[in-house]
């Protein structure tokens, strides 16, 4: 009978040890850089005032109703190398405003909103500027100053440059 093998390398020397404690130690960092990430991102998408905005969506839903009552609707232009606006409404407004507010807004990053105004340059049309915008698929929600309707639309950059807004 031959007597039992005994290991003359030190345990750092052998697989097995360092192969159990990586499993430990993996788990270990991979939860540091989900604290680290957690702490040090933004969150763009969490409102800070969430809820007056929740109280507000009766409001939208009026303006947008009161649109739809009103026929306000139209075609918007818009050149990707000058950041120019133009509107063009489908019936001219009895009582159309000389100024309307274009809100403009990224899908995901609220540091990339913009607000444009139109001016009337004759009945049913309005122009404006905007800075031109980075590619996403932008929201557009148009209102005049006393916010008394609101149509909404999206605009797909780069793309044609047009899109209805209803």
């Amino acid at each position: 009978m031959r007597p039992p093998r005994e290991d003359t390398e030190p345990w750092y020397k052998q697989f097995w040890p360092w192969f159990l404690i990586s499993l430990p130690l993996t788990v270990v960092i991979a939860s540091m850089v989900t604290i680290n990430l957690a702490i040090t991102s933004n969150d763009g998408l969490v409102s800070d005032d969430y809820y007056k905005e929740g109280l507000g969506i009766h409001r939208n839903a009026d303006s947008a109703a009161n649109a739809k009552r009103l026929g306000v609707a139209g075609a918007l232009g818009y050149d990707g190398e000058t950041g120019a606006l133009t509107l063009v409404l489908d019936k001219p407004l009895a009582d159309a405003p000389g100024l309307l507010s274009l809100s403009v807004t990224h899908p995901t990053r609220p540091d990339g909103d913009t607000v444009g105004q139109l001016t009337a340059v004759d009945k049913g049309r309005y122009a404006g500027r905007i800075e031109p915008l980075a590619p996403a698929n932008w929201k557009l929600s148009l209102q005049p100053e006393d916010g008394s309707w609101r149509v909404d639309g999206r605009l797909g950059v780069p793309g044609d440059g047009s899109t209805r807004l209803e």
